[in-house]
């Protein structure tokens, strides 16, 4: 067995141990079953546990993509949180442009120009 399929089965075998797989593609390729008078067919045997190997190599590939997905969309993550230094992100995209700190200040004055306005106009009109 090549280094590079070594490699590749002990990082199959440490992610399946992690998620709690017991068997793997080399476990499974290398079971021994013994001969009795009445046993099973070995190449139907066999045929049909190339074809579990086959799944269970889909399922590694599967799995160590889904997290390498993850992480990346974990590191992702953290480079957001950190470029936005405490303020949220701003999901409209009009608003993208905008520096938080500008649009903080922008909502003060509004607000201040609104108060002005309550105070300016008359009480018994009802208006508010």
């Amino acid at each position: 067995m090549d280094e590079h399929m070594k490699r590749r089965l002990d990082k199959q075998r440490k992610l399946f141990s992690q998620l709690g797989i017991g068997l793997d593609a080399l476990t499974i390729h290398e079971k021994e079953f013994s001969m009795k008078l009445r046993g099973y067919d070995p190449e139907e045997v066999d045929t049909f546990l190339d074809s579990v190997i086959k799944d269970y190599e889909r399922f590694y590939a599967t799995i160590a993509d889904l997290m390498d997905k993850w992480q990346e969309q974990q590191l992702e993550l953290r480079d957001l949180k950190v470029e936005t230094k405490g303020f949220p992100v701003i999901a409209d995209p009009v608003l993208k442009g905008i520096d938080p700190k500008d649009l903080e200040e922008i909502i003060v004055k509004l607000e201040t120009n609104i108060r002005q306005l309550k105070e300016k106009l008359p009480q018994s009109e009802g208006y508010l």
